[in-house]
């Protein structure tokens, strides 16, 4: 596995909870490490998600089915964490599923090793806590993103996911902010005369 990822992860959640190396190591033995390129589904409709997956690089959309397919609801990047949360917490099958919008990497953590490791060492059920923290403050910062009109909603989505819009289809982004796909071709038109995006 390359350590350059297992440092970054340990940097970020020394920031929320700090451990030293050693302590860690018995995290890094329970960690996958994975690279998924674009459009893979990394959690299939109808399956109990099984997994958090901490991202090192990319970005993953969870997908809401819905009568004309599947709507991206949320958008994950790097130092997030992604999984389909309702069915990770209820570990009940969903219909929602998870998709690489980029070439992504990402370190996977199971539930039974996540339980294993709690057993092993009780201290880290703190970092857990932290994270869940920030896991409930980021979705609700892309919360009030997306209950924003597009034109004021949008560069505050590439801002809070630099080169994102590399990656997200237009019909995407109407699902995202609940608009017209001629809504976001006209918004991205005014945003790039008026300078305020890109």
């Amino acid at each position: 596995m390359e350590r350059r990822f297992l440092e970054q992860m340990m940097a970020d959640y020394n920031k929320l909870k700090k451990y030293d190396e050693e302590a860690y190591l018995e995290v890094f033995q329970k960690l996958n490490l994975r690279r998924f390129p674009k459009n893979t589904i990394i959690k299939q409709v109808n399956k109990i998600d099984e997994k958090s997956r901490y991202i090192c690089e990319g970005f993953v959309g969870l997908y809401k089915e819905c009568d004309k397919g599947f709507r991206l609801s949320l958008i994950s990047g790097p130092s997030d964490t992604a999984f389909d949360e309702q069915s990770f917490r209820s570990k009940k099958a969903t219909t929602n599923i998870l998709k690489t919008l980029s070439a992504t990497v990402l370190l996977e953590f199971s539930i039974d090793a996540e339980s294993a490791l709690l057993a092993k060492m009780p201290e880290f059920a703190l970092l857990a806590l932290e994270v869940s923290h920030r896991i409930n403050e980021r979705n609700f910062e892309q919360m009030l993103i997306k209950d924003l009109k597009f034109e004021e909603g949008y560069p505050k989505l590439t801002a809070l996911f630099p080169r994102i819009d590399r990656y997200i289809k237009n019909y995407e982004l109407a699902d995202y902010f609940k608009c017209s796909i001629s809504t976001v071709e006209r918004g991205k038109r005014n945003l790039k005369k008026g300078g305020r995006h890109e």
